[in-house]
């Protein structure tokens, strides 16, 4: 059986945290017996000078002895910082994971700004009377950290030389109202081509087809995940959300294809090949693993410029996360490829507990410029 990812470097490092502290023990116990003895005799000698002090001196002796037990814990622990390697690794590993928490805490407030910015880009532009229908807006990114890219289509050339400067005007004001700096405007002018009335025809047919075909499918108690229409040649092709075991896999499947065929007969008298799918595992797992990819993509290229793009693969096992980079071969570069790799490796393991996703075995590959292998790592 193969391990499962649960024994962490963090926990290697507190067993041997334990080992290497047990034998000091006895030391902190003789020590702390005689620093009551001296605090008993400090307090015997005034209490022989002055026996109304009593109740004072007391006091004091509650407060010396805690302040001079926390005083040797505190030293103990920073000194055992320096003495022992455990320690200094174990302490340095919190340090960077919690890096990497905050890291990950900061980019999804980013990404809650960006998502409000377009939507109020949107109502803005949607809600002035004189773009009314004229614009459509979107916004682009390739890394979260990065300035995003608004994209503004509009009706023809005129209305673009007209209204250019006050839409990038607007779009400006409220990138600077979020704090969101270097964003991109471009604005192009839409393909609105009319459509020929055969075209027009095919386009009406399919999305009733596809109408239809949602309703049937919901009547039998399932959900479309995604679904293709063709009018040439005629075929319906839907991926739908079932469970169980192949045997039961294949009745649900003729049975579902058999009722949307007859639907779409009975009502719109066409014959459409009807093919029905479920989601194979790679692709649930890929679901279930998306999360973990954009974070892995996000987070190194904010911690490491010199990471410029992402790929994964489940075929062949093991599940393969891919760093393509703009570094070039060399003992220099090797060492931060490793660095790249372990930040990787941390992202994944934290995000993966995050969400609960099953442990499975990975490798992370490191790619040079030229997409040649840098660096690679396996990860049972």
């Amino acid at each position: 059986m193969k391990k499962q990812y649960e024994d962490t470097d963090m926990d290697i490092s507190l067993k041997k945290l334990n080992a290497d502290l047990m034998w000091k023990t006895k030391q902190k116990q003789e020590l702390k017996k005689r620093i009551i003895i001296d605090i008993e005799k400090l307090e015997s000698q005034k209490r022989n000078k002055n026996p109304l002090q009593f109740k004072k001196v007391s006091l004091i002796r509650k407060l010396t002895y805690s302040s001079i037990v926390l005083i040797i814990l505190l030293v103990l622990f920073i000194g055992s910082a320096f003495i022992s390697p455990a320690m200094a690794e174990f302490v340095s590993k919190v340090s960077f994971i919690n890096q990497i928490v905050q890291s990950l805490k900061e980019t999804d407030g980013r990404n809650g700004k960006l998502d409000a910015l377009y939507d109020e880009i949107s109502k803005k532009l949607y809600e002035n009377k004189e773009y009314k229908g004229k614009v459509e807006v979107g916004m682009s990114w390739l890394f979260s950290s990065e300035p995003p890219i608004f994209t503004v289509w509009v009706e023809d050339e005129d209305f673009k030389q007209e209204h250019e400067n006050e839409i990038k005007d607007i779009i400006f004001k409220c990138a600077k109202s979020y704090k969101i700096d270097g964003v991109e405007v471009v604005l192009e002018v839409r393909d609105d081509a009319e459509p020929s009335e055969k075209n027009k025809e095919l386009e009406k047919l399919t999305d009733e087809i596809f109408t239809i075909t949602q309703e049937a499918v919901e009547e039998k108690g399932y959900t479309i995940l995604a679904s293709g229409v063709s009018a040439k040649p005629k075929k319906v092709s839907i991926k739908v959300a079932i469970e169980g075991t192949e045997q039961h896999y294949k009745e649900v499947k003729n049975q579902i294809e058999k009722h949307v065929h007859d639907v779409i007969y009975a009502e719109k008298q066409e014959k459409f090949e009807v093919e029905v799918m479920r989601e194979s595992e790679d692709e649930i797992m890929g679901q279930n693993w998306q999360p973990i990819f954009t974070a892995v993509m996000e987070e190194t290229h904010k911690k490491f410029k010199e990471t410029n793009g992402f790929a994964y693969s489940f075929h062949p096992k093991p599940l393969e996360i891919i760093l393509k980079t703009s570094l070039s071969k060399g003992e220099e570069t090797k060492e931060l490829a490793e660095r790249i790799e372990e930040y990787a490796r941390q992202v994944v393991e934290i995000k993966r507990k995050e969400l609960s996703v099953e442990a499975i075995p990975y490798k992370i590959i490191i790619r040079d410029k030229d997409h040649k292998k840098l660096y690679e790592k396996l990860h049972n």
